[in-house]
């Protein structure tokens, strides 16, 4: 069934296949693909969590972690960045107000009701959020550039 390590951390036994073996919380390495009741009852448990949550409408979309770090920090972090920065800027609504300034505003709106543990953790336990922070940066830079040279014309 598994391997167990010993005190120095390690195997006892011969060394699995890194990309298809973990270690559970008794220190016994697994197969991924074991078929252990610990296995059957631990997707059973994931399957029950999951429906909860399709049982509210949610769409469950299967994705690799890698995938979803990729997409969150694309697509939930860069909304909260954005509607913290415009927050910052202390942004009101004015008589002239177009229905993109509307949406500007909403976006600080809700994005600042979210608490800044939550905000703070889209950064902390994404390592794709530094990225969007640079890219964020970088396109600034370049668009600043832009008008700068526009104003030579």
């Amino acid at each position: 069934i598994g391997k167990k390590i010993n005190k120095s951390g390690r195997l006892a036994a011969e060394k699995t296949d890194k990309e298809s073996s973990f270690v559970d919380s008794q220190g016994t390495i697994r197969d991924v693909h074991e078929n252990s009741n610990a296995h059957v009852e631990g997707m059973d448990r994931m399957e029950r969590f999951l429906s909860i949550w399709e049982e509210e409408g949610c769409q469950m979309t299967p994705l690799s972690c890698k995938d979803h770090d990729t997409y969150a920090a694309d697509s939930q972090f860069i909304t909260h960045l954005m509607g913290r920065i415009l927050g910052q800027q202390g942004l009101q609504p004015t008589p002239i107000d177009t229905r993109g300034f509307q949406s500007v505003l909403k976006l600080i709106e809700n994005t600042n009701a979210d608490s800044f543990d939550l905000f703070y953790g889209l950064y902390k336990f994404n390592r794709n959020s530094g990225d969007t922070i640079e890219r964020l940066r970088d396109a600034l830079d370049t668009i600043t550039r832009s008008l700068e040279e526009h104003k030579s014309y």
